[in-house]
């Protein structure tokens, strides 16, 4: 048995069909190899088998990115090679959104024009103004001499040779 993984695209949306008492999820990804005008595609047909081929078939479009792992195998038809791979695991590696601005599947939330909510109005003025105190705090102990290294010192502290920034 020979095991790959490949990192690539979803080729053509997932075909999801019935065979036996079981069910397959059949697709195809592309992958690249090297770089510039050497970057060559190889094509892998897929096949994922059960349940598993069941629940992800939904997520396979065009063009989401994914990486698999199963095992390899090559036949031959009418005079072409083609490379197989029955998948073992499966890992999507974005979003359809980041992909495609399609009607289906996920989308971003869009924006409406609904009047803003009272609350989070309050807990962002709220947030506003605790990050104006700090910011004024930290301005204020900036301005103090004895947290810059110079002005007063406390003589009640018992050290034994106090340090002037000099040596």
């Amino acid at each position: 048995m020979i095991s790959i993984t490949v990192a690539g695209r979803v080729v053509k949306d997932a075909e999801l069909r019935q065979a036996g008492n079981s069910q397959v999820c059949s697709f195809s990804v592309a992958g690249d190899t090297g770089f510039g005008d050497k970057k060559q595609a190889h094509f892998f047909s897929c096949s994922l088998w059960g349940n598993q081929g069941a629940a992800i078939a939904q997520y396979l479009r065009k063009g989401t990115p994914v990486t698999i792992s199963g095992e390899y195998s090559e036949r031959e038809y009418d005079g072409k090679q083609y490379k197989e791979l029955r998948v073992n695991q499966i890992e999507l590696q974005g979003s359809k959104g980041d992909n495609q601005n399609n009607q289906q599947g996920y989308q971003q939330p869009t924006q409406n024009n609904q009047a803003p909510n009272p609350y989070a109005q309050q807990v962002a003025q709220n947030a506003q103004g605790m990050q104006n105190q700090v910011n004024q705090q930290f301005a204020n102990a900036n301005q103090n001499p004895a947290m810059n290294g110079g002005g007063v010192v406390d003589q009640s502290i018992p050290f034994t040779k106090h340090f002037d920034g000099q040596f």
